[in-house]
């Protein structure tokens, strides 16, 4: 797959989405843009996914530390989302990027809060390769730390 050869957002039926990922649809313009997104969530447990294509990658067909920042920062928001309630925006994002991923292959990832304040949560996300349920720390592409500011609830 190359990046003339991208899927558009109609096209995702081609896209290999491993069970039990559905499309996400509810995402601000830019999350979309840079998509198609996918989702499962159980009561505790819950992955975003996405098929690396083309446009994800550098010209060495890597996918960009941007785009991996950017999937990092929205495990973490949607972390913060679902643990307290409220919507928040970043403070702070620091990535390690443990290992590299390429055009074709699925990554998905989660985060948790470590703890929250009145103002403030702190949270880990974690990125992989792979289309199983466990997370397998040898396909580890990016662990993250994040510090969210908490918006006054509405």
């Amino acid at each position: 797959m190359t990046a003339s050869s991208d899927k558009s957002f109609d096209d995702i039926a081609d896209l290999d989405v491993p069970e039990p990922f559905r499309l996400s649809v509810r995402r601000g313009p830019f999350t979309t843009h840079n998509g198609p997104w996918f989702h499962w969530a159980e009561e505790v447990d819950w992955r975003q996914g996405v098929r690396l294509l083309g446009r994800h990658c550098n010209s060495r067909g890597i996918v960009h530390g941007g785009f991996l920042s950017s999937f990092a920062d929205g495990l973490a928001a949607t972390a913060v989302f679902r643990e307290v309630k409220r919507s928040s925006v970043t403070i702070k994002l620091n990535t390690e990027f443990l290992r590299s991923a390429k055009e074709g292959e699925w990554l998905q990832g989660t985060a948790h809060i470590n703890r929250a304040t009145g103002k403030t949560a702190f949270v880990d996300a974690y990125a992989w390769t792979g289309e199983g349920r466990d997370i397998p720390m040898d396909n580890l592409v990016f662990r993250s730390a994040a510090v969210f500011r908490l918006m006054e609830a509405r």
